[in-house]
């Protein structure tokens, strides 16, 4: 079939809207209609040639959809189903899906290479986080389009797909956060401010937002931090308020000075969970010593989500008023002012810009 696409040539190119080609589902694939598609901090780093892609690119990964047509032995999803895209293969066949860990399944890639199902003039694009998701369909594996069943927009719900299950679960799953927890996010943007959404339904007794931008500390104070600071003699600040150190600090920044503040701002025992996506060759360096005072430092993706079930464990958060979506869109453009979408994050005060299709 023919459909539209956002196709970026070079980096730091702007995007044009092109007519495609997209073949029909295999036997274990799906088609999905586009309703809505987030614009990432990661689409914005793929552009900047920050991440690994191959020109032509259709980037875009944050999508929500509904289910146009399925493959032969796909079993879990019909025509008519809203689904949530994630951008873990779950393939169930490498380690870390066989542990049941499908966001570390060994099949997630930023780059399909220009293999698939999309194309033009007879040349494969690569499609993002095997998403590309700028477009007004995609053909994905069934365990890539998650369903689910719930009320909220789609200018919401599609941020599931990765900004709010990576914020939101790396304070619930990945940093096990406890009732009476005293918690740091730095960087209140949409990552930021799903982590501290998910210390706050954890039962956190303090939570503390970090961030430059006065507005966003703002919206961090609405959804439940109970402090906000801007970065100013943050550790020796954040001690002095807690008495000691944090029990967890969580780093959605992806900045290594601030991996190393996460690390120096906690008590002994206490956890540093990284979020923030830093650069292939960053180097991080921390003192030694508060290994022996038994801090941990380790990384979360994607929220050590399942997102079979971890996707609609959000959306009922959210319809019973656990979870504020609202706060978390600042701007949403018609696809067709994508150029413009990319833009207005690039001035860096926007939480999240939402392109509706």
């Amino acid at each position: 079939m023919k459909t539209q696409a956002a196709i970026v040539r070079n980096k730091n190119a702007v995007f044009s809207i092109e007519e495609v080609d997209l073949r029909d589902p295999l036997d274990t694939e799906v088609r999905v209609k586009i309703e809505a598609c987030g614009i990432c901090r990661s689409d914005l780093s793929a552009l900047e040639g920050k991440e690994t892609i191959q020109y032509p690119a259709v980037l875009g990964h944050e999508a929500c959809g509904r289910v146009e047509a399925v493959g032969s032995a796909v079993s879990k999803l019909r025509q008519g189903d809203a689904v949530i895209l994630s951008w873990s293969p779950a393939c169930g066949q490498c380690p870390g899906c066989l542990r049941g860990q499908v966001h570390l399944c060994r099949e997630i890639s930023m780059s399909t290479g220009g293999a698939g199902p999309l194309s033009q003039d007879g040349q494969g694009i690569d499609r993002f986080m095997g998403l590309g998701a700028f477009c007004q369909h995609v053909v994905v594996p069934e365990a890539m389009a998650v369903p689910i069943n719930s009320t909220i927009a789609p200018q919401h719900s599609c941020l599931i797909g990765c900004a709010v299950s990576t914020g939101f679960g790396a304070a619930v799953n990945s940093a096990e956060i406890c009732p009476g927890e005293t918690v740091v996010v730095l960087g209140c943007g949409g990552v930021g401010l799903s982590a501290i959404q998910g210390a706050r339904v954890a039962g956190a007794s303090a939570i503390i937002a970090v961030d430059p931008i006065a507005q966003r500390r703002a919206v961090a104070s609405a959804l439940g931090a109970s402090d906000v600071l801007a970065p100013d003699n943050l550790v020796a600040e954040i001690h002095r308020r807690t008495g000691g150190g944090a029990d967890c600090a969580i780093e959605c920044v992806g900045n290594v000075a601030t991996m190393q503040q996460c690390f120096e701002m906690i008590r002994p025992g206490g956890r540093a969970i990284v979020v923030g996506l830093p650069g292939y060759t960053d180097r991080l360096t921390i003192p030694a010593i508060g290994l022996l005072a038994e801090k941990t430092l380790t990384g979360s993706i994607y929220g050590s989500c399942q997102p079979s079930t971890d996707f609609q464990k959000i959306l009922a958060l959210s319809e019973t008023g656990q979870f504020n979506f609202e706060p978390l869109v600042d701007k949403v453009r018609p696809f067709s002012e994508i150029n413009q979408g990319f833009d207005d994050m690039r001035q860096g005060l926007l939480t999240r810009v939402v392109l509706a299709f």
